[in-house]
């Protein structure tokens, strides 16, 4: 099976006491092991660290840990897409046609262009997403 995530749901790997944390690591478990290909674009480096960042900032990561944190999903075995100059257009139409962010419409068009399901703890992506690629909240994501 193979999925994109976005940072909400990776983010659960690493900050405790997230809501789904079990789904999280669920999915994290299958990945590991192999039953599960993920995938995402370049932007989940960028997002993950943002919030892991936040969390340093509100006292419920220490920054050592968050730097661990970071190799570790590294190490992990996603596949990371760039987006090129000649498909960012296609990102802005789906964050256009959808109301997302771009950020979002990334996450979108990666499981558009790759034909796998976009797994997020974000409702509004999942029912905005939902609408034109097929979109998993990650409390019902199924493996």
């Amino acid at each position: 099976m193979k999925l994109v995530v976005d940072a909400s749901v990776v983010a659960k790997w690493i900050i405790p006491g997230e809501p789904w944390e079990e789904e999280a690591n669920n999915l994290k478990g299958a990945i590991v092991s192999g039953r599960v290909k993920a995938y995402a674009p370049t932007l989940l480096t960028y997002e993950l660290a943002s919030v892991l960042l936040k969390a340093v900032k509100r006292g419920v990561l220490k920054a050592a840990d968050g730097i661990e944190a970071l190799k570790a999903v590294g190490s992990l075995g996603i596949d990371l897409a760039p987006v090129l100059w000649e498909e960012v257009a296609e990102v802005f139409e789906e964050a256009s046609s959808t109301s997302l962010t771009i950020y979002d419409a990334a996450y979108l068009w990666l499981s558009k262009k790759l034909d796998a399901a976009l797994v997020t703890a974000d409702g509004k992506l999942c029912k905005k997403g939902g609408r034109v690629s097929k979109v998993i909240l990650l409390q019902d994501l199924k493996i």
